[in-house]
């Protein structure tokens, strides 16, 4: 065992969710990759759901795919251990970390991170994923990816005792990651890198139907029925753009509003993401290089942060009047890329 080993990582292009955060950062600028990343992450769903931290209605925003990413990627072996499984090979959860950081495996799940952040008794759990990369023996530390600690998306350190804490103080009906895949059961999942050789092609095909299921907002979640039973309030593609300005409608003219900027955040890193795609197909000569495209798909990238950071400023301000710009901003960016969009599938 060494006395310290840190996996590589680079930060994420997109930090919107924990299980995007944490794909990118082990993936980094791995060219191989590159080709399956921008084969996917095209279309845009949301739904109404109830959190489960809070049990409140939020609007939840993903690309798709979207938490089984990690699964699907084949740049990445996934691995599944159940609680009872870590115990029995290691005896203890930080032993059983240690080791799997050793052989090279990142380890995701779901941990209390409200009892993790106080070492007292607390009446409520904040059960949310935590990425762990690397860990120093002689500090006790690992070191993390994740939200909680810092205002963003960061690396930092947890002490191993933190961890334990975490780890052991809740139960499998709390685990909301795992329990979906492993029917209910507590436990880790172990992700190794498998970027040596090619397994995934830019796929012209997938990106073209894609984007045309994106523009005509078709539920692209249909031809996954096999895998689960569906939701009935699904929204796809551009129409998600009426989802968001909706939602930030309820929030401004809730008597007690409870701003969420979750749902423009992943929009926002949406365009990010396609912005770099347009760049990557013209670098690859898939489509002709168009300066002026890049620089009109920019001008959508822009108006979502400005859309996303005007509900912040909102939110402590107070000055719901300014969300006509809210309106604006996204009416414009929803028009522009469906226009811009529009021309790359005709050019696919």
């Amino acid at each position: 065992m060494a006395n310290k080993v840190v996996l590589p990582v680079k930060y994420p292009a997109i930090t919107s969710w924990q299980w995007h955060a944490t794909l990118f950062s082990i993936l980094g600028e791995d060219e191989n990759a590159k080709k399956w990343i921008y084969s996917n992450y095209i279309q845009l769903r949301c739904y109404n759901i109830e959190e489960y931290t809070t049990g409140d209605e939020i609007l939840l925003c993903d690309m798709m795919p979207g938490s089984s990413a990690m699964k699907e990627c084949p740049y990445l072996i996934f691995s599944l251990l159940t609680k009872p499984q870590i115990e029995s090979y290691c005896g203890d959860v930080i032993d059983f970390i240690v080791k799997t950081i050793d052989l090279g495996g990142y380890v995701y799940g779901a941990f209390d991170e409200a009892r993790m952040l106080c070492d007292v008794s607390v009446d409520y759990k904040f059960s949310h994923e935590l990425f762990i990369y690397g860990y120093n023996m002689e500090e006790e530390i690992f070191y993390v990816g994740d939200f909680t600690f810092k205002d963003k998306y960061s690396y930092s350190t947890v002490s191993f005792e933190a961890v334990k804490r975490g780890f052991d103080a809740l139960s499998a009906g709390e685990d909301h990651v795992f329990k979906d895949d492993y029917k209910g059961t507590r436990g880790l999942y172990v992700i190794q890198k498998n970027n040596e050789n090619k397994y995934y092609d830019l796929d012209k095909v997938l990106i073209k139907r894609t984007l045309t299921e994106y523009l005509n907002s078709e539920d692209t979640k249909d031809h996954f029925r096999m895998m689960r039973n569906r939701f009935d309030d699904t929204i796809f593609g551009v129409d998600v753009y009426d989802a968001l300005q909706r939602r930030v409608d309820k929030q401004l003219h809730k008597e007690e509003p409870d701003y969420d900027i979750r749902a423009l955040h992943i929009a926002y890193d949406h365009k990010v993401l396609m912005l770099d795609r347009l760049k990557y197909l013209m670098a690859n000569e898939v489509i002709p290089f168009d300066q002026t495209m890049l620089d009109e798909y920019a001008m959508v990238v822009d108006n979502m942060l400005t859309a996303r950071n005007l509900l912040v400023r909102i939110s402590i301000t107070g000055d719901i009047e300014a969300g006509e710009r809210i309106t604006a901003y996204l009416k414009e960016a929803k028009e522009k890329e469906i226009a811009i969009l529009g021309k790359v599938v005709d050019l696919l």
